[in-house]
């Protein structure tokens, strides 16, 4: 859930942006441009400028948004696509910006000594400055909530494992599919296919060498897991700490009505 999060953001962030940019407004939304004297400004064709700044904005939507939309069927070679738009596709824009974009000399737009509209220009941009540092906070903040904070909730009741997760959909196990269960201290997350995987929380779709895809709930500084093979595949969880982890283990133990023989037993 959180990631997705800040993919939508991106997405409709970049879209605000673009979309304003495209039609030729919204100079101000450019950095460098929208701090620059008004005098070196007049050396730019600004709806040309703002064009191209807006179409590899757009761009970079268009493939976030494409990514999204893809979902666990995006295929190999689209990062490397995405890749290549941000980071290949910023070279001629910046070229662009600053060659194609720059009025011929002698062709420069004259300053109008109109000190009310220059005075109201630098307000302008002032606000439109206060505005992108704001967003730019703001969203910061925002990631560094998802980043590092989430918990892990797992109950049992009526005949069912119940998983919270801070930023991704719960889970609903019928003890009934539980076919086998085991402690571990040596379980390998591997990688996600789809879902969290932040400084704090490993939520979602994962994949390792061991299982193949497997779902997980767990938190990244514990090290000990409680590894259930079910009739729908394979369930990872575990606590904040290895005791929390060993006490949630013991209470699947006891709903399922067996008893710990020793740490590692499987069901």
């Amino acid at each position: 859930m959180a990631e997705k999060i800040l993919i939508l953001l991106t997405i409709l962030i970049g879209g605000g942006i673009s979309l304003p940019l495209l039609m030729g407004k919204g100079a101000f939304l450019i950095a460098g441009y929208n701090t620059a004297s008004e005098k070196e400004k007049r050396k730019y064709n600004e709806k040309k400028l703002c064009r191209t700044v807006g179409a590899y904005m757009a761009l970079i939507t268009v493939l976030v948004l494409g990514a999204e939309i893809m979902g666990e069927d995006i295929p190999d070679w689209y990062p490397g696509l995405v890749a290549g738009g941000v980071f290949i596709g910023l070279i001629p824009t910046l070229l662009y910006a600053n060659l194609g974009c720059r009025v011929k000399p002698g062709e420069e737009i004259r300053l109008e000594e109109n000190p009310e509209r220059e005075l109201k220009r630098k307000r302008t941009r002032n606000i439109g400055t206060a505005a992108i540092v704001l967003i730019t906070l703001t969203a910061l903040a925002f990631s560094a909530v998802l980043v590092f904070t989430g918990d892990v909730k797992v109950e049992i009741r009526e005949g069912e494992l119940k998983i919270q997760g801070s930023y991704w959909s719960d889970y609903e196990l019928p003890l009934s599919e539980i076919r086998t269960i085991t402690y571990r201290e040596d379980f390998e997350t591997g990688g996600k296919r789809i879902g969290v995987n932040s400084l704090q929380l490993n939520e979602g779709t994962f994949e390792n060498r061991e299982f193949g895809e497997y779902t997980i709930y767990s938190y990244v500084r514990c090290e000990d897991f409680v590894v259930m093979e079910t009739t729908d595949g394979v369930v990872v969880v575990n606590g904040k700490t290895p005791e929390e982890t060993r006490d949630l283990y013991e209470k699947i133990l006891a709903a399922l009505g067996l008893e710990q023989e020793q740490k590692g037993d499987g069901l």
